[in-house]
Order: C-alpha cells, then structure tokens, then sequence
C-alpha cells in the first residue's frame, strides 16, 4: 500500500502541496553530482535535552516528528511546519520545526513527518515492510558475490593487495610528535598521566547520563567494531613505559611512599620504521582494517578454521548457545578481546547465532550447497549487516545526520587504513561511557538477576551459564549511556583488570599514555592536520568553566594538551554527542572504510537483496536470535516519557461554571486545569529522582528515566501515587491524569 492510499483526502491535499513546493524548489537548484559535506559543524554549549537551539531551529530530541510536542505524531505536526514557512517563522520558538536537526526549516522537515505518519496505522509503528522480525526468516536471503573478501584483508584493493590487511602500520594524519623526532614518547613536558586523570576524569555520585538519550549499546557496538577494524598489541617482554603515580594517590599510593607506578609495555612497531627522524616510529594493528566481521571469523586463517564446524556452513557453538570456553578462560571468538565484558561477549555470541541461523536457512533453500558455499554466503551476509547497522544506526545516533558524506561507490584511491589518530584517541571516546555495573533485564524491562559490578565482569565469560546473554542484551536497550566527556567510572579508572596495586590500571592514564607512546602530536596540531582551525583558548574548547581552569593548571598552553584529553573535553557538535575534532576524525576514518572496501555491502548488493540488508536493524538480530521481544525499533536510544494532567474536582469546576454564569468571568473550557502542582517521580526503591510542577493547562511530563523498570508518579499536593510501567527504551504512556479533592 502507497503512502498516498493509506492517508486520508486532505492529507494527500497536504502531501500535494508539500512535494509541489519541494519541486519548485529542486527546478531552481543547480542540476549535477552531489557535492561532498565538509566535516565540520558548529560547536555550542552543553544543553539539556529539549533545549531551544538558540543557533537555529528548535529540534525534538525525544521525537523528531512531534512538532508541537503534544505526545503523538498527525497531521498537525506537518501542517504547522508548512504554516510557518508560509509566515516566515511565526512561533517557531514554541515549535519544534527542524525535524531532520539540520538547522534549517524546510518541506524535508514536513515530508520526514509525513514518512512517519506513512509507517503508522492506528498509532502504533506498521513493521510489515521489515519482514517478521520475531520469526526468523527474511524476505530475501542474498545470494553468494560472485568473489568473497579474504579472511586476513588481502587483495581487497587489486592495485594495492596489502591495503587494510593484517600486519600493516597505522596511518598518521598529523606529523610524529615525539620527543626526539624519532621514537622517544612524547609528553615529557606534561604532567602524570595519572594526575591528569585523578584531576579531570574523577566521577561525582552516579556520573551524568548521556543529555541525548543514547543507550548502553552505544559504548556496546562501538567496543564490539573497534575489535573488528584495529588491534595494536604490546611488545612481547619489550619496553617499558610506566605511567608515573602521584604521592599520596588515594588508591594507588595511599601511603605516600612516592614509588608507585602503574607499568607499561610500548606497543609493537614496524621494526622498518623509528630509524631517523625521516622516518619515525609507525605502531601496527594485527588485524584487518575493514568492516569485515574480524571479530565473528577472524583475521587469520588458522583463527577462522578453529571457529568453523565444517558442517553446513556452521561455526563452533555450544548446545546451550553461548561461545565455548578454551584453556586460557576465554571465550573462543574470532577477536582474543572477546572476553573483556559480559556486553561485549552477549554480542559477539549474537552474531555467530546469527550466522548459524543464516547457514541453516541458506542449506535449506538448496540441498546442493557445499559446507563452504553456506559459510561463505553467511558471512557475507552478517559483515553486510554489521556494515549497515554501523553506517545506518550506529554513527548517526553518535555523529548525528550528515556527519559522512553520501556514498558513490568504491573508490580504489581511497586509503582504508586506520589513522592511529583515531584508533589511540578518537575511538576511545567509549570509555567515557560505560555505567559501572551490568544489569540483567526481563521483556518488561524489571531487574531478573542481581546486578554485576563492571569491573567483576572483566573476562569472567563463565557468568553468562548462569544468566544467559539475552537480560544483558535487554538491559544494553533499556539503560542510558554515560556522557560523552572526561569523566570515567571508577571500575576502569582504578580497578581495570584488578585492584590498585593488584593489577589494576587506570584506563585514563592508559590513554594519555598510549598517545604518547605513539608520539601523537597535541589537540591544535591535530586540528590543524585534519583541516580545522587552531584554537586560541582553552575556552574555544569547552564552555565549562571550571574545566577550563582545570586544563590550564594542567597544561599551561593550549598549544600542548594531550589529543585524548581535548577530544573528551570539546563542546558537543548540534545534533551529536562529540565534539568538532573528534567527529572529523571519527568521519573520516569511516568515510575511508567505507569508500575503500571493495566489498562494502553497497557496492555489492543491490535490489531486494540490498533492501533486505538495510531493513535488518539490530533490533531485528537480537529478537531474531533471543527470546527478547519488544525492543525499541532503534536500541541505541532509550528516551521514555510519561506524562498526564492535573485538574480540580468536577464539583468544584461546576461551582465555578456556575459562579461564571452570574458574571465571575470564569472559562469553562479551561475550569480543571491545576497550575503550579507539584509532581514528583519515583523510582522502584521510593526515591524521588525528579521533581515538575504543572503548566498552566495543568500538564506535566517526565524524561529523566535512565533505564527501564518500575517507577511511580506521585501527586506532592494530595500524596496519590500511580504506579507506572517502562518496558522499554521508546515507552511513552499518556494521561497518568490526578484530581485534586474539594
């Protein structure tokens, strides 16, 4: 059914009047190719969500399409965004009319709500285009390529074989900084890694939350690619590099000796490089570059037969469905990080049930296919959807929209290469956002299984027999990330891997170190190396007052901050949850893994195949692959709402309506709203953890949820309590209405 024969006659009117316009102005624009997005947008202040855009258009955080943020989604929204483009602005300032956060209003804006709109019947989102999400089966299953990619990234690039495969230096966008030019570390001028840490990154209370709503599957999907495309491992009894720990350090020197330090090893090197200062030092990765689902198969051959069945196509998997266990305590995956968390662990197992669930399908349609064929096309098939989910869920929610520039194809010039740039500081973004526990969630969104602190889920793979990986997969939806920024939950910034003095580290300081181990060149010279300007003050990074004064106690100069530290300390982008130079730096590396796969899903499939691809979010692979249900339509948001109205007794509206009638001037249409009424919320445990008061229609609403799970609404005036309900990461429940008495 068409868009056109689903909406009402003056709906189409409406639709109508919106593409006519859209014409008129697509007849005046220059006709041609595409020209390429600079990667950059506008830095602005820290702010809360819903806040006004004070730079353009105000834009809906929580739901885009709901213009006049009423709850829902109509006609109204379209209507009221084609109405002030006719005014010429009107009371935008109360309206939400840039849908598609571009700073501008336009009829995309009112064309992306009438696509909403289009997708819904009866109020709930129509899913029967993305084919039966919870039965396992897909329209299309996508036939083998007619030539499949190797295993270690080799012949990738026919000119250039050796391009984003195993073993290759990483990529430099900003010259070596280190301090002899050649291989030395840089930094010897800064201060301990240590005490950067302890004075920017120590975490207050419960952390923040991240302001746009983006769920634990941020930090989740973001650790489970970064094992995909780098892998820089240390030297085997090779040089050390200690992090220095300040005297007194309350954990790790407590007693003031002065002598602590936390060890470590240099990273392993192209042993061509490092020989003058013509030719520095150059760090390598052991793994391939590209998107290719290293991580489920491997970057080596030896890895990917020990993980194969050799039986239709299958990999290696236990009866019970998790990863099997090997000698070191581990489990046996395709990456040798596979075991750092619980999270990451749950999804690298979802991907090898995905790819069985492919293979048994695949041998079902053709009794003739070799173990080889089923395996090969399943493969393709999952690196096509973990390309997908990460172009088309995973750097949108992080970068917002048009961080990339659109695709035209392969382009064999294009250098895939990981920029050490981003592998040693941009893409570690992710630290910042862990929680420090994981949560075990039931299809209601309630707790099932006492919570694991974060850092007693490093490699203990064994806890998964007990809890399965389907509640932590539920708990990853239905949980806010941290915010990206300085702060680091204390289980990865003082017990890593162990406690003080016990084998812990301190994951902040590993950073700051690692980037000076690789000779990484200071913020500005990074910016400048990238294409953008050069700050001038620490406050052209931050708005945050206080943080500025800490950086510069620190570095003194503007011109000599550790890149790590200025990344995580920028003012987020409009729209985007980093700042200006980390999403270049991010957008660039996956531009160029993206334009520079021969073998990207794009590139290979088209047709129904490709819309088979693309419709398969990750939503679609868990419940496809779990006994989890009714997930969000995108699990790397989890933003719910409630909200209702507070009004006066009925009999008191009635003398009042009465009183009006003999001249009291009272508005009947408007006699029970309350204004001013305090409503709290509530969590499972009878804290308060938000605090409203009603409009003057008597309408409140709350947004600050967390994470799913039993809450209750309570009316301060009256002490009434309703108990609510959010099941998962999109809930939004309406007309939790109180009454005041007499």
């Amino acid at each position: 059914m068409s868009l056109f024969e689903s909406t009402s006659d003056s709906f189409r009117r409406l639709q109508i009047r919106i593409l006519e316009r859209l014409s008129r102005r697509d007849a005046s624009a220059p006709r041609g190719r595409r020209r390429r997005r600079p990667l950059r947008g506008e830095a602005l202040e820290g702010r809360r969500l819903l806040a006004a855009d004070f730079d353009g258009f105000r834009h809906n955080v929580f739901d885009a399409e709901d213009v006049n943020d009423d709850g829902e989604v109509s006609a109204v929204d379209a209507l009221i965004i084609i109405n002030s483009m006719n005014r010429n602005g009107g009371d935008d300032a109360s309206r939400f009319t840039d849908v598609n956060n571009d700073g501008r209003r336009s009829v995309l804006d009112a064309l992306r709500v009438i696509n909403r709109l289009g997708r819904e019947r009866n109020g709930t989102v129509d899913d029967s285009s993305r084919g039966d999400r919870n039965g396992g089966t897909t329209t299309v299953i996508p036939e083998l390529p007619d030539e499949v990619r190797s295993i270690d990234g080799t012949g990738n690039n026919l000119e250039n074989p050796d391009l984003g495969s195993t073993g290759e230096a990483l990529l430099r966008i900003a010259e070596a900084d280190y301090e002899d030019g050649i291989s030395t570390p840089a930094g010897a001028d800064r201060p301990s890694a240590r005490e950067i840490s302890n004075t920017l990154s120590d975490v207050e209370g419960d952390g923040t939350k991240n302001e746009r709503g983006l769920s634990a599957f941020l930090y989740v999907w973001g650790q489970f690619i970064d094992h995909d495309i780098d892998l820089t491992e240390t030297q085997t009894d090779g040089e050390r590099f200690a992090i220095e720990v300040p005297a007194g350090d309350p954990l790790f020197d407590p007693t003031g000796s002065g002598e602590v330090i936390i060890p470590l090893t240099r990273s392993e090197f192209d042993p061509e490089t490092g020989t003058s200062v013509d030719n520095p030092r150059q760090q390598i990765s052991s793994i391939t570059a590209f998107i290719d689902g290293s991580q489920v198969y491997g970057s080596d051959q030896q890895t990917a037969d020990r993980l194969r069945t050799f039986e239709g196509g299958m990999l290696v998997i236990e009866d019970d469905g998790l990863l099997p266990i090997g000698e070191d305590g581990g489990v046996i995956a395709g990456d040798i990080r596979a075991s750092e968390n619980l999270s990451l662990t749950a999804i690298q197992t979802l991907f090898v049930r995905e790819h069985n669930r492919l293979a048994e399908q695949i041998a079902a349609t053709d009794d003739s296919l070799t173990d080889e064929e089923i395996y090969q096309r399943a493969r393709a098939i999952v690196i096509a959807e973990i390309q997908s989910i990460t172009y088309n869920e995973f750097l949108p929610s992080l970068l917002g929209n048009n961080a990339l520039t659109p695709y035209e194809g392969y382009d064999s010039s294009v250098d895939p290469t990981i920029a050490t740039e981003f592998s040693t500081a941009a893409f570690r973004f992710g630290h910042s956002t862990l929680n420090d526990d994981i949560e075990f969630f039931d299809n209601d969104g309630r707790e099932v299984h006492e919570e694991v602190e974060l850092k007693d889920a490093f490699f203990n793979p064994t806890l998964l027999d007990e809890t399965g990986i389907d509640a932590i997969l539920k708990y990853d939806a239905s949980s806010q990330s941290q915010e990206i920024d300085l702060e680091v939950v204390d289980s990865l910034r003082n017990f890593l891997f162990g406690a003080p003095g016990a084998g812990g580290f301190d994951l902040v300081a590993l950073n700051i170190q690692r980037g000076r181990d690789h000779g990484l060149n200071d913020y500005n010279t990074t910016r400048q190396a990238y294409g953008l300007d050069a700050v001038k003050s620490f406050a052209d990074i931050t708005s945050d007052v206080e943080l500025q004064e800490k950086l510069e106690s620190l570095y003194g100069d503007v011109d000599n901050i550790d890149l790590w530290v200025g990344l995580m300390a920028e003012d987020h982008l409009r729209g985007a949850s980093v700042g200006e130079l980390t999403s270049t730096i991010i957008a660039d590396q996956f531009q160029r893994l993206r334009d520079g796969d021969r073998f990207y899903y794009e590139n290979v499939f088209d047709g129904l195949e490709l819309r088979a691809i693309e419709q398969t979010s990750l939503t679609d692979v868990i419940e496809r692959n779990t006994s989890v249900e009714g997930l969000q339509e995108n699990v790397f948001f989890m933003l719910a709402e409630v909200r209702g109205q507070v009004t006066v007794d009925n009999t008191v509206s009635d003398r009042l309506a009465r009183s009006s009638q003999r001249g009291g001037g009272f508005d009947r249409g408007r006699s029970a709203a309350v204004e001013g009424a305090t409503v709290e919320l509530l969590n499972d445990s009878g804290d308060v953890i938000d605090t409203t008061v009603t409009d003057s229609r008597g309408n409140y609403r709350f947004r600050s949820f967390s994470e799913t799970g039993d809450y209750q609404v309570r009316l301060a005036d009256s002490g009434e309590v309703v108990d609510v309900l959010i099941s998962n990461g999109s809930t939004r429940l309406k007309g939790i209405d109180f009454e005041l008495p007499v």
